[in-house]
């Protein structure tokens, strides 16, 4: 009986221990990789540049450059059609009121009109040019403008003749004169149909199989309507209408200059505000400022 019982307390032992060696083993195994769970970063929500009023704006005004901002916003959140280019907004003016942080709506950007952009104390003036003023196409709104005039005088003067009494002589001189400086252009209308304000854009000749002869007469009959255009006769039709920012007393002389002589334009370069204080020029200052040569009349 004691052998019995011994084997099977052995028996019991030997299972205890299995017991506790396979619960070693697990524990060993399974604390062993004790490194918390990686925590993923959470996914970043997509961001889009949108240009937002950086302060209150007042519908109908023209938009400064301190008035907008560029910000960084949920993709979500964007307002459709929005833009991220102040470049779009700055100088224009919204048709409605904006509060700071409003996107800016395409729809609601407008060009300004003239009195926004007219300086306090000036008046627009419409002054339309020929092509030869137009630079070719060249003058932009913004730029900066010298204003000459020319006139046809009639002069009656009276001279001693070979017979000892005085004779009246009445002659047309010309004289020009620049008569206004800094003079700035707000806008530019085209008003010849096909200006495109570059040389070289003319209409493209697509008729098939045409002819050298015909090609000539083509490019011949193209290059003197293009001359034409340079003319300063009153039938030569203008090429542009400029609008400019005058004082008062301005506006009237170009009015004047306009109806009893030639205008003509120079324009200035960017940022040059110096004036230049001219004599005018006539015949005579011609001949003796300038040593220009009066013809001598030879008889063979």
């Amino acid at each position: 009986m004691r052998r019995g019982g011994s084997r099977r307390s052995m028996l019991l032992l030997g299972i205890m221990v299995a017991v506790l060696v396979f619960i070693l083993l697990y524990v060993m195994l399974s604390g062993g990789n004790n490194t918390p769970a990686q925590i993923l970063p959470p996914t970043p929500v997509p961001k889009q540049q949108v240009v937002v009023a950086q302060k209150d704006i007042k519908g109908f005004t023209v938009v400064k450059p301190d008035d907008v901002i560029v910000k960084d916003v949920d993709v979500s959140t964007v307002i459709t059609p929005s833009t991220n280019l102040p470049d779009q907004v700055i100088g224009k003016m919204l048709t409605r009121d904006y509060q700071a942080g409003k996107q800016i709506i395409t729809t609601d950007v407008s060009d300004p009109g003239i009195s926004q952009v007219l300086p306090k104390g000036l008046r627009a003036f419409v002054l339309p040019i020929h092509e030869v003023d137009n630079f070719g196409g060249q003058i932009v709104d913004g730029d900066v403008v010298d204003v000459l005039w020319t006139r046809n005088f009639e002069i009656t003067t009276q001279i001693i003749g070979a017979d000892g009494k005085p004779v009246l002589i009445q002659r047309t001189l010309p004289t020009t004169k620049k008569v206004l400086d800094n003079i700035k252009v707000l806008r530019v209308i085209l008003l010849r149909a096909g200006t495109t304000g570059k040389q070289g854009n003319g209409p493209v000749n697509t008729a098939p199989q045409q002819n050298a002869s015909d090609q000539a007469a083509s490019a011949a009959a193209a290059a003197a309507a293009q001359q034409a255009l340079y003319a300063t006769a009153p039938e030569t039709p203008f090429s542009a209408a400029l609008i400019l920012a005058l004082r008062d007393q301005d506006a009237e002389v170009i009015k004047f200059a306009r109806e009893t002589g030639v205008v003509d334009l120079t324009l200035r370069a960017k940022d040059d505000a110096e004036t230049e204080r001219t004599t005018g020029i006539t015949d005579k200052i011609m001949i003796e400022d300038y040593g220009v040569q009066i013809p001598e009349l030879i008889v063979k």
